[in-house]
């Protein structure tokens, strides 16, 4: 496990919490999570923990999301489609940390999550 992030289930969801651990997506998943996206984010977390990203991969289900987040997947505070992914911003507190969830856009995807996202 690297440092700052984690999987669950079969097919994971991966969670990434550190700017170390998203470097390590990006080199060694690049073709299972949104390099471009993700190189933002590592950037902000470098400074600073802004939140933990969500990458759904397929398999993965929303009430397994919920429950890794410990919330339901409501009140986003906007979703974007980007080259191929569903991004949703979910900010948590007053200091501006959030959840932020990235869903491949896919016909494997689960049905549930993706109306959801869409």
């Amino acid at each position: 496990m690297i440092s700052g992030g984690f999987f669950f289930g079969e097919i994971p969801v991966l969670i990434l919490t550190s700017a170390r651990a998203i470097r390590h997506a990006t080199t060694y998943c690049a073709q299972s999570v949104p390099v471009h996206r993700l190189n933002h984010y590592a950037v902000l977390l470098d400074t600073e923990p802004i939140g933990w990203l969500f990458i759904i991969q397929p398999g993965d289900t929303l009430a397994l999301l919920d429950a890794l987040r410990g919330r339901p997947l409501e009140g986003a505070e906007f979703i974007d489609l980007e080259s191929g992914w569903y991004e949703a911003v979910f900010i948590l507190s007053d200091d501006g940390f959030g959840h932020i969830v990235f869903a491949p856009d896919q016909p494997d995807i689960d049905p549930e999550l993706r109306d959801l996202l869409t």
